[in-house]
């Protein structure tokens, strides 16, 4: 039913990245979320696939994906490994910001790299003190000469260990700018973050800027555009990325659970004989469809600029995490004593479901900013 609302070279798409996610993650993924890393190799694959850059304009070497092919990237990589999803948000964030606001220095110095994935890109906006409140980031650029002084904290940043490029945001003479500070630069302290609830194998890490001299040219946009311009842009494909990695969890999770229902036996009967689990698996399915429609929604609405593609993400990233969060708990409750077992995946779709409901913008938060527009727009309505 899902692939009706494709077009045919989506359908392609689709059936790509389903099978590179059959093969060449799914399979490793509690073994990388164990381990807590994911494979150099398979981040090169990524990149020779061209999806790394797959969001970049075609004119400067990328895929050209529209809203909804990224979304589809990351729904079926999201079904083999929810952490994986991680890296193609970032580094696509990093990118689309470097494209769409970066200066013609950093677009030649930096997009070609990041477009074939020679270097990786990390977003570094979250603060201990600072989450969701990205108005109130502590990190400070202090004017040195003709290069600015990085000082502050990041902390949770996904994909940071092996990063070669972050996009930092702080205050610059008091207004929220975006920095862009090369891994080798000296004074920053890469500290890896291990023990997550989820996104175990997505190389987080925290981040400590100690004078740390970058040229004043790295400033992206100019000062004043880093939360209002340059975040809230680049946290569009944030949102889609997590919301779509959520459609791939519940796949997974409605996918396991079925299996697990055709092939166990309690009681003498088959749970997929049982009112109780074909009540779950029912629910599961319904829950994928709905997400699946609210995630086109708002990605065609990306796609032709409608004035609320903002609300359709937002409510996108909400909703399908949310229901991410229930499919895999159901998975857990029907698969019993195995579902509890790192061994099999189960569990693994549980935490990184509740890290979705996390990031990119708590679902607290997206509830705040979406009930505010309802607000606005039904303000006159009597």
């Amino acid at each position: 039913m899902f692939n009706r609302f494709l077009s045919a070279v989506q359908q392609e798409w689709l059936q790509e990245f389903e099978q590179f996610s059959a093969t060449e993650v799914a399979p490793y993924a509690d073994k990388w979320d164990l381990a807590e890393a994911t494979p150099a190799h398979v981040v090169q694959k990524l990149a020779r696939k061209g999806w790394l850059g797959g969001l970049a304009r075609t004119e400067n070497g990328g895929s050209g994906f529209d809203a909804t092919t990224f979304g589809l990237l990351n729904m079926a990589i999201g079904a083999g490994s929810g952490s994986l999803t991680g890296l193609l948000n970032v580094h696509s964030m990093m990118l689309k910001t470097i494209e769409d606001w970066g200066t013609q220095e950093q677009k030649q110095r930096f997009l070609a790299l990041l477009v074939k994935g020679e270097i990786i890109g990390a977003f570094a906006q979250t603060e201990i003190s600072a989450g969701g409140d990205s108005k109130n980031l502590s990190t400070q650029f202090e004017e040195y000469g003709d290069e600015l002084n990085v000082n502050g904290q990041k902390s949770w940043i996904t994909f940071a260990q092996i990063a070669d490029l972050f996009l930092v945001f702080g205050k610059y003479q008091g207004l929220d700018t975006a920095v862009l500070v090369p891994k080798d630069t000296p004074g920053l302290k890469i500290t890896a973050k291990k023990n997550m609830l989820g996104f175990r194998s997505a190389y987080l890490a925290i981040l400590d800027f100690n004078d740390c001299r970058v040229p004043k040219a790295n400033i992206v946009g100019k000062p004043g555009f880093g939360q209002n311009l340059i975040s809230n842009s680049a946290l569009d494909y944030g949102r889609i990325s997590v919301a779509w990695a959520a459609l791939g969890i519940q796949q997974a999770a409605l996918a396991a659970s079925a299996h697990r229902a055709n092939s166990r036996v309690t009681f003498g009967t088959l749970l997929a004989d049982q009112g109780i689990i074909r009540g779950y698996l029912a629910e599961m399915s319904g829950s994928l469809l709905a997400s699946q429609l609210i995630c086109l929604s708002a990605t065609k609405a990306k796609e032709t600029k409608d004035e609320d593609a903002l609300v359709q993400i937002l409510q996108a990233k909400l909703f399908a995490s949310h229901e991410a969060g229930i499919a895999a708990a159901k998975a857990v409750q029907i698969h019993g004593g195995h579902g509890c077992d790192e061994i099999n995946g189960i569990s693994r779709l549980y935490r990184d479901a509740k890290i979705l409901q996390v990031v990119e913008g708590s679902n607290e938060l997206q509830k705040m900013l979406i009930g505010k527009e309802v607000c606005n727009r039904y303000r006159y309505i009597r």
